[in-house]
């Protein structure tokens, strides 16, 4: 702070709140955790696969409840191993085109069975079915768009900042993940529709101020 540097201390576990090399860090440390997962089939891709990792998000792959008791249990002896705590109330399991979902164990912790989960923002379901990204996305369109209204509302803004504001902020939000559900009129319509009200906006503002000054 100012002239004075604090005295140095250390860290023996866990990383530094805030510092810009803790992410990293964190990343290489759970980079294994996979290590003694099972690999499964994904249709579509060529290789197999045995979950996906993003950050601290984990994702594990199964194609029945026994391999799925198998992997977790890999993972809460990872976890034993490197002092990791799993957070359970933040897990759950998800049974896609299969039976109904079974109690299973994660660190000696029970994990939940949903119908619906959100992963990265991305809201997916047992069915496959997107209408519930799509509303998500449309709410947080909305969401973003009324907090921006106030700037698109604005007669001495130029409509062509506004329209940029639309394009790639707006527009990015409520088109997150399309190409799941993209590619098709009647799905991606809601989203459209709301879009489409706001570009309407901009434009009736447009014209009033442009008869403003000619007058």
């Amino acid at each position: 702070i100012g002239d004075e540097i604090s005295e140095p201390s250390e860290y023996h576990c866990g990383v530094r709140q805030g510092c810009l090399a803790s992410p990293i860090l964190f990343d290489f440390y759970i980079n294994d955790i996979f290590s003694n997962v099972l690999d499964v089939d994904v249709p579509g891709l060529p290789n197999r696969i045995p979950g996906l990792l993003f950050a601290d998000d984990a994702v594990v792959l199964a194609d029945s409840a026994k391999n799925l008791q198998t992997l977790l249990n890999a993972i809460s002896a990872w976890s034993d191993a490197w002092e990791m705590a799993v957070n359970a109330s933040k897990c759950a399991i998800m049974a896609i085109n299969c039976d109904d979902a079974v109690e299973m164990t994660l660190q000696r912790q029970t994990i939940r069975t949903t119908d619906n989960y959100t992963y990265m923002g991305y809201v997916m379901n047992r069915k496959c079915d997107v209408s519930g990204t799509i509303r998500n996305n449309k709410l947080k369109a909305q969401k973003a768009l009324y907090s921006a209204y106030g700037f698109l509302n604005r007669s001495n803004v130029l409509a062509a900042l506004k329209i940029k504001l639309i394009n790639s902020d707006l527009l990015l939000i409520g088109c997150y993940g399309c190409d799941k559900f993209g590619m098709s009129k009647p799905r991606f319509y809601p989203i459209k529709k709301f879009i489409y009200q706001f570009t309407r906006l901009v434009s009736i503002i447009w014209k009033g101020a442009a008869k403003e000054q000619i007058s």
